[in-house]
């Protein structure tokens, strides 16, 4: 599960990356190559060595965090992934290419979020309706509304 704010842990670049594994699991290259697949490749130049440890939800933008969450489930492939706004804070091309990035894995996403470019992501859309209602639509026909 990946929310609007990731959760940053206090600690080193490593055990961001790892949460929720163990930090030996994975290579220094390991990691480095995940940042720079999500985008991130900046903070590997900022930061080369990855036991410096920082205040990373200050220090890291929205966006960044968010790219960071990505390489988390790049790391661990789950089977499953649910995505709430988790995308908010990126522009629809990083947002495409993380997607991408998930999808090459074979990983199945649930994403909650008001962007129209989400349904390129996905099959089916499920619609919460006035009155406790709901529908499923094909996700390549559904037309966001705004309310």
């Amino acid at each position: 599960f990946i929310p609007q704010k990731p959760y940053m842990l206090l600690g080193s670049l490593r055990e961001q990356l790892c949460y929720p594994t163990e930090v030996k699991k994975f290579s220094d290259e390991h990691l480095t190559s995940v940042l720079h697949e999500v985008n991130l490749k900046t903070l590997v130049d900022r930061y080369p060595n990855l036991d410096i440890k920082q205040d990373w939800q200050r220090l890291l933008s929205l966006g960044e965090q968010q790219r960071l969450a990505f390489a988390r489930l790049l790391l661990n492939s789950p089977k499953y992934v649910v995505l709430d706004e988790a995308t908010s804070a990126l522009d629809v091309n990083t947002e495409k290419h993380l997607y991408e990035l998930l999808n090459q894995r074979d990983m199945a996403c649930i994403s909650v979020g008001h962007r129209p470019t989400l349904k390129n992501y996905h099959e089916t859309v499920l619609e919460i309706t006035e009155n406790k209602g709901w529908r499923l639509l094909p996700a390549a026909s559904y037309q966001f509304t705004e309310n």
